[in-house]
């Protein structure tokens, strides 16, 4: 049987693997030069996905803003663990995308004389951010997508990549990828000159507000053999859990204007830790306060919006965002007179701390490959991530990938198929389909994983028992795969999604026992030191031929940047360390 009656093939200068800001702004910029695109997305582009669920916070540098001074902030917050020349490129390609997103009459929150209205973004004293509204930017970026060409496929799931040597990981180029309808069953080969991924973030399937961003690309680019950076530092959370069982959504947001974290006592905890930031303080030292204070007996912990400005309850009203509609409803006790009962979730999140290595224009080390979004290590903002910088990167990253991608594309022959592995890669893809139903279903691969971060302070307080139980959890549903039947094409599209959960965290949780020191959101009780001497450094970990990892450490070279860390070097408790010993002091932190 031909290639062409099991699937069909469909040919582009570039192909977009996700409907997200990363995918649908590199899409557009590809298809702007002129390149021939087609952009996939297992759901439905400007229906799902973070992008178009998130707060609607972006970075909002405008012209009159010294950049120097933001990028210092970047940098610093960041401990100096940059790309110095990505933190530039980030913040006046914001510029750039604000104005842009202006230009589409987009809903944003604007003050009394019209301008946009900025606030303090999340961890930072002077970068601010601005807040819009994501679902209709999505949509507008879909139209225009179309508009210029590009050909969407919507409901069609990724499964793999293709190789120009027929081999996972490879040791050629990238030729496109394998995906399925999930609707109508097809299977579909993309053959492409050139290839982005910018498939979202990792998060457990069932324990996150967003159920479907798990791991695909960092997965599919890692059984291809890219190199992946800085695993374990892609843990991360907020305070999401308002009354034990709604999602508040919008904590940066809150925070921005003025809401605050109380104890059992009615105390601010977050002075103790953080007297300039307070609840916008580094998340991972916020939720490390949290559990201190859960640890100590002085629970359970409150969000107090009293004292929130003006503003904050009009945008609730004006601009969309998750949310929003359970506090302006009747079901729980009025926010503006009562503080609201609140916990954080943790765990697996990786939102540009983690991800594909990409260079300045967003390049994988695999030739024919790009990353963008959340799948992609974000480079500028070292261990630091404030709000709005991953919606800022994802934008930005996205417009490289596609700007690079397409000019490469439109220089260049198209690839040829290697048949007999793609046809193997469709037998592959499609095999739980016939397998008999007995085992886990992909439902229960789901629900066991998703147990192992069901504890906030499991999350947060790590080690390595913890991490080799967690380890033990993933290798035995990795053998479950291996029978798991799927009944019908839903079943298959949330296997194949197992599959990349189970990929991505057993390739994290090797990382993470790698790294024996603690730094920022990643903190092992075993190693509670940061160690500089050691580990300043980028952390990879790269698919061998017969599946085990390999890790390297890239140094980060300080001597090409201008900005210099006050010294490097040495050991240092960590400050999820310090406060988990009660020596933390603010001013040695800063």
């Amino acid at each position: 049987m031909s290639l062409s009656a099991q699937a069909e093939i469909i040919d582009a200068d570039v192909l977009v693997i996700g409907g997200g800001f990363g995918g649908a702004w590199a899409a557009l910029r590809a298809s702007e030069l002129g390149a021939s695109v087609v952009l996939i997305e297992k759901a439905h582009v400007a229906r799902s996905g973070a992008s178009t669920m998130s707060g609607g916070v972006t970075t909002c540098p405008i012209d009159s803003d010294d950049l120097s001074i933001w990028a210092e902030e970047f940098i610093s917050h960041g401990a100096y663990m940059c790309d110095q020349d990505w933190t530039w490129q980030l913040l006046e390609g914001a510029r750039r995308r604000v104005k842009t997103i202006e230009s589409w009459d987009i809903p944003i929150s604007r003050d009394d004389d019209g301008n946009i209205r900025r606030f303090a973004s999340r961890g930072m004293v002077d970068v601010r951010c601005m807040q819009y509204h994501p679902k209709k930017t999505m949509e507008e970026l879909r139209r225009r997508n179309l508009a210029n060409g590009v050909r969407i496929y919507d409901r069609v799931a990724a499964v793999d990549l293709l190789t120009s040597d027929g081999a996972h990981p490879t040791t050629g180029s990238i030729t496109g990828a394998l995906g399925f309808g999930i609707r109508d069953g097809k299977s579909y080969v993309f053959r492409a000159k050139r290839t982005i991924l910018a498939m979202g973030v990792m998060a457990m399937k069932g324990k996150w507000h967003i159920d479907n961003v798990t791991g695909d690309g960092a997965a599919i680019a890692y059984r291809a053999g890219a190199r992946l950076v800085d695993l374990e530092m892609g843990c991360g959370g907020t305070f999401t859990v308002l009354m034990k069982h709604y999602d508040l959504g919008g904590y940066n947001v809150a925070v921005a204007h003025g809401a605050r974290l109380i104890n059992a006592a009615g105390e601010r905890f977050m002075e103790q830790y953080d007297p300039v930031r307070f609840e916008r303080s580094e998340l991972s030292r916020v939720v490390a306060a949290f559990v201190k204070e859960i640890n100590d007996g002085r629970g359970p912990c409150y969000i107090d919006l009293r004292h929130c400005d003006a503003s904050y309850w009009s945008d609730l009203e004006t601009i969309w965002a998750r949310g929003s509609q359970i506090l302006l409803s009747d079901r729980i006790p009025n926010p503006r007179e009562n503080p609201l009962l609140i916990e954080p979730q943790w765990g697996a999140w990786a939102h540009g701390m983690s991800g594909v290595q990409i260079d300045l224009q967003c390049r994988a080390n695999l030739d024919g490959l790009f990353a963008a979004g959340a799948n992609a290590k974000n480079k500028a903002t070292g261990t630091h991530s404030s709000a709005g910088s991953p919606t800022a990167f994802a934008m930005n990253s996205g417009y490289y990938a596609g700007e690079t991608a397409a000019r490469e594309a439109l220089a260049m022959a198209a690839p040829s198929l290697v048949e007999d592995d793609v046809r193997e890669l469709i037998e592959q893809m499609r095999a739980p389909l016939a397998r008999p139903a007995r085992g886990l279903s992909p439902g229960d691969i789901h629900d066991h994983m998703a147990w192992l971060e069901t504890s906030v302070v499991d999350g947060v307080l790590n080690n390595g028992e913890k991490l080799h139980r967690k380890l033990d959890v993933v290798e035995s549903m990795q053998a479950a795969l291996a029978e798991c039947h799927a009944p019908d094409l839903h079943e298959l599209a949330k296997f194949h999604e197992a599959r990349n959960v189970v990929e991505f965290a057993r390739a994290q949780y090797l990382s993470a026992l790698d790294r024996t020191e603690s730094r920022e959101s990643f903190y092992r009780e075993d190693y509670p030191e940061t160690n500089d001497d050691e580990w300043f450094c980028w952390h990879g970990i790269t698919r061998t031929g017969d599946g085990t990892p390999q890790f390297d450490r890239e140094p980060i070279p300080l001597e090409r940047f201008k900005l210099q860390p006050p010294s490097v070097g040495g050991r240092r408790l960590s400050p999820v360390a310090a406060m988990m010993r009660g020596t933390y002091k603010a001013e040695m932190y800063a």
